[in-house]
């Protein structure tokens, strides 16, 4: 009895862990705290330094040098509808999501940005426990992941004339991540096992903006074709990311009021490791909506924000279902002179038919959370 109960519980354990992991898939991330609380609708407004990552073509729009940081950290829970004591805790380390420093200059009339950043473009970090308890045996399995594929990302912005403006990136390909699991039974440690990976290459962002009027801007961003390459120990693979691009569209309703939405497209459908096409890979396709109005604060101004986005992923579930979710985000920033200090947080929600391994498909209920906090300071006029 004892050995059908052990058997029984891994399989379940090593679902859901199967399951987890494939939330993991290269998800871009974006940067900054300001443009999370108004869910990443930011491409046409990409008005601070983050634009390094959002649209570079958005620099033009600093008149001053300007330097950034931003941190972010995460939990959750997953709860699979199991007739048994099962339970699942994610969650992350407070870490580094983007630091950058901008310096406008003047070429005749039109303003000229260069800028340097980097970037935690794919993040990786989570730990994940998992604990199941079946007539009197539990096993507890841990996974504790830490670090990412980060970027070092020299950019410029140029305008071209009143109307519109042109930027690039370049994005190079640095970083690691460790991956450290753990199984017990009964608080006795059954099996354990870890391994790292390390990432490097490089890619181009371009970027335009168009000023359409006062109150109306239009962006695109555009991710050309690269080439992500990964080494795990003495094994090392190349993985071809296809182009991607976002257009977004920002009005300012009134010196107080900005209404933002984008559309992103990632077509990982189209991804090939080592020149073979990546199977039962699904685009993941997502749009962005938010606001940010203004509020006086006695002598400072402090922003307020909101939005929501969906958030589909590359994978399918047990019913071949493309795995989505939807995330609503709230902001708080507060202006006091050249410093701004800004603040978000994101409820991710959503479910999935996953399959135990022995036959039975279960019901997925996600609930993640993620709080991202960052700082700007101005320099000069």
């Amino acid at each position: 009895m004892f050995k059908k109960s052990l058997l029984f519980l891994f399989i379940i354990i090593l679902g859901t862990s199967g399951l987890l992991f494939g939330q993991q898939d290269y998800l871009l991330n974006g940067s900054g705290a300001r443009a999370a609380g108004m869910g990443y609708a930011f491409t046409g407004v990409a008005d601070d330094a983050s634009a390094i990552s959002w649209n570079s073509a958005g620099l033009t729009q600093l008149y001053s040098p300007e330097a950034s940081i931003v941190a972010r950290f995460g939990f959750g829970s997953l709860e699979p509808d199991y007739d048994m004591d099962f339970n699942v805790e994610t969650g992350s380390k407070f870490q580094l999501n983007f630091a950058s420093l901008a310096l406008p200059f003047n070429v005749g009339n039109f303003n000229v940005v260069g800028g340097i950043a980097y970037r935690r473009v794919f993040d990786f970090t989570q730990d994940i426990t998992i604990t199941a308890e079946n007539l009197g045996t539990t096993v507890e399995a841990i996974t504790d992941n830490s670090g990412g594929v980060d970027a070092i990302s020299p950019a410029i912005g140029f305008q071209l004339n009143e109307m519109v403006s042109f930027g690039a990136a370049i994005n190079i390909y640095t970083g690691s991540t460790d991956y450290m699991s753990e199984m017990k039974v009964n608080d006795v440690i059954f099996a354990e096992g870890e391994y790292s990976e390390e990432y490097s290459g490089t890619a181009i962002d371009l970027g335009v903006l168009v000023k359409a009027s006062p109150q109306f801007t239009i962006g695109a961003n555009l991710n050309l074709p690269h080439t992500l390459t990964i080494e795990e120990d003495d094994y090392e693979y190349d993985m071809d990311i296809p182009f991607f691009f976002s257009i977004g569209t920002a009005f300012r309703a009134s010196d107080n009021l900005t209404i933002a939405a984008d559309y992103r497209s990632r077509s990982w459908s189209n991804l090939e490791v080592d020149g073979e096409k990546v199977e039962d890979t699904e685009d993941a396709n997502s749009i962005h909506v938010g606001l940010e109005y203004l509020a006086s604060a006695g002598n400072n101004v402090m922003p307020l924000r909101f939005g929501f986005y969906t958030a589909p992923t590359p994978d399918i579930d047990e019913n071949e279902d493309q795995i989505a979710f939807n995330a609503l985000t709230a902001g708080i920033g507060i202006i006091m002179g050249s410093i701004i200090l800004d603040g978000s947080f994101e409820y991710m929600f959503g479910s999935y038919v996953g399959d135990t391994e022995n036959g039975a498909d279960v019901d997925y209920k996600v609930s993640d959370f993620r709080v991202t906090v960052g700082g700007v300071i101005h320099f000069g006029e």
